[in-house]
């Protein structure tokens, strides 16, 4: 099994000044020694959890969680930010903190029963991200080749009922996953609040890299039953939206990584 050198997190990174967007690029590694791990949320068997600050042991490539509690409501996530980050208050954020996530309260693809109001909150700065929204996976026209063999060049894959797009690269004259990486992101809609009151619109892409593995290979470990932990760092990015959602709108909707429809939890040992 591969490696998942998953959820870091680049998010954007702002020129920001008060009553601006978000927008750009955030670079973030974890800050306290955490992982992310990914699988059905502890004590249930339907509902599927990201949870940030995993801590646990794992094993294999990608890594499978042998021991630890997966969970989706924690908010102890802790992510230092490596590229810098223009406060809006004229102070400099050295760190984020980011909320974890579950598929029933933030589901991929519609409104939920969960408004995360604080999926980020920066230290030194006011701004806030509210998550409102996890768009489902784009390559539903490349569905085929989640299942397809190993091959050089360019695959693609959005495991069904999920917010994930992935995709293969591979050298020319490939003969093992070892020799590939994948890249996986999820785009998500929401809002950043200023600390003034101030709302934007955003839309978000997390992306990260797995080196020395195929989609093929993650997508048949989690469908065996496994959860998967990865490394906690990654890029995140902002772009303005054109509109805004009321606030009566923002009560009602989550946001959701989830729904992988790829997930499933592993056998523990007892």
């Amino acid at each position: 099994m591969k490696q998942l050198a998953l959820f870091a997190m680049l998010f954007a990174s702002p020129a920001l000044m008060m009553g601006s967007a978000l927008t750009g690029p955030l670079s973030l590694n974890g800050s306290s020694g955490q992982n992310v791990a990914v699988g059905f949320c502890s004590g249930s068997s339907t509902v599927q959890c990201i949870d940030f600050d995993w801590v646990g042991t794992a094993s294999g490539t990608p890594q499978v969680v042998q021991t630890g509690t997966v969970d989706g409501t924690g908010d102890n996530a802790v992510f230092d930010i490596t590229n810098g980050f223009s406060a809006a208050n004229g102070g400099t954020s050295t760190q984020v903190k980011v909320h974890d996530l579950e598929n029933d309260l933030e589901p991929v693809g519609g409104p939920g029963s969960s408004n995360l109001a604080n999926f980020l909150t920066f230290n030194f700065d006011a701004w806030t991200v509210t998550l409102t929204q996890i768009q489902p996976g784009v390559d539903t026209g490349s569905l085929f080749q989640c299942g397809a063999s190993l091959a050089a060049g360019s695959q693609t894959c959005t495991p069904p009922g999920s917010g994930f797009n992935e995709q293969n690269s591979c050298p020319v004259g490939v003969t093992s996953a070892s020799q590939c990486t994948v890249t996986i992101s999820i785009t998500m809609d929401g809002t950043s609040n200023d600390g003034s009151g101030h709302l934007s619109g955003m839309v978000g892409t997390f992306q990260t890299t797995f080196a020395g593995t195929i989609f093929q290979d993650i997508n048949a470990d989690i469908a065996a039953g496994e959860d998967v932990s990865t490394s906690d760092s990654g890029t995140f990015n902002f772009t303005p939206a054109s509109t805004v959602p009321e606030p009566a709108t923002l009560a009602l909707i989550g946001a959701g990584l989830l729904g992988l429809g790829l997930t499933r939890r592993i056998r523990r040992p007892s």
